[in-house]
């Protein structure tokens, strides 16, 4: 009997029975065509120096060919203890489609606020395609 109520609370201590919000934040990646829906909310992961001449000029820009994608906001994180020096502050891109298709995205990052033609060279490209 001992034996049996201890399985029974396991099995329900084991199922999710809430109706928590499901996390549609997707991560974006450059080796593969990146297929998502409408509603998805897009990442890319970057960072920058901590304690450097570029940590807090460090900004980024993307070139959409379609117009599809916007980018909604840059949430910077820093993890490490004000008393350390070095390490590296997560700059996460949050971006959101705004019509279904498929688009090239350039991801452009600028240590600099002055921005030169050089800058230009630099980026990082995303292949996405957006669902209903």
């Amino acid at each position: 009997m001992l034996f049996l109520s201890f399985a029974v609370m396991t099995v329900i201590s084991c199922t999710n029975n809430t109706k928590d919000a499901v996390d549609n934040r997707i991560a974006l990646r450059t080796d593969t065509t990146n297929i998502v829906k409408l509603t998805d909310t897009l990442v890319i992961f970057e960072s920058t120096c901590r304690g450097c001449a570029y940590e807090r000029s460090t900004n980024f820009a993307i070139s959409d060919s379609m117009n599809m994608i916007k980018l909604a906001d840059i949430v910077t994180t820093d993890n490490s203890p004000a008393d350390m020096d070095g390490g590296s502050i997560s700059k996460d891109l949050i971006l959101v489609p705004v019509k279904t298709g498929t688009t090239n995205i350039k991801v452009y990052k600028f240590w600099k606020q002055e921005k030169t033609a050089a800058d230009s060279t630099r980026f990082t490209a995303y292949k996405i395609e957006v669902k209903q």
